[in-house]
């Protein structure tokens, strides 16, 4: 009976089972407005990443550097391309506990623990990045003395079709 109700519960709620591959959707739903710190599996700090709404992010790495950029969603992999960095990468994420398990598409393994905010002191303040999904580009794009600097276009194929 009790593991009855557990199921039930678990189904109600929409909480994903350990190890459960994450979909993007339930994905965005753990990530968005929130700060992950990225390990590796030594338990050594790879970075911190802000993840903003419309899938915007900012990466900051154990080291200090600031890095902007997005994430869509190519071949069931969630796909990250960061202003100054190509090509980007792709993950897919599974849920363990209350982390996540992020393996690469070339089967490297990454543990995300939820952070907060106050660890990145990368600028968050001014969005960076848009899509044009009609052109089919990224526009990394940078607001100067008023006017919108266009610091770099590429095709949104380099990291997949936008769903």
């Amino acid at each position: 009976m009790i593991r009855v109700l557990v199921t039930a519960f678990a189904l109600a709620t929409g909480s994903i089972a350990s190890g459960q591959e994450l979909s993007p959707n339930d994905f965005q739903s753990r990530t968005e407005g929130r700060a992950f710190g990225t390990y590796f599996p030594d338990g050594r700090l790879l970075g911190i990443e802000i993840f903003l709404p419309g899938r915007q992010v900012i990466w900051q790495a154990a080291d200090g550097t600031c890095q902007k950029g997005i994430w869509q969603v190519q071949n069931g992999y969630v796909c990250y391309l960061y202003e100054g960095f190509n090509p980007g990468h792709c993950m897919r994420y599974r849920a363990e506990g209350d982390t996540m398990v992020g393996t690469t598409d070339t089967r490297e393994t990454f543990i995300l623990r939820q952070g907060s905010e106050d660890d990145v002191t990368c600028p968050t303040d001014e969005p960076l990045l848009s899509m044009d999904t009609d052109r089919g580009v990224v526009i990394l794009a940078r607001e100067v003395e008023g006017e919108v600097a266009v610091g770099d276009q590429r095709q949104l194929l380099a990291i997949g079709a936008v769903d």
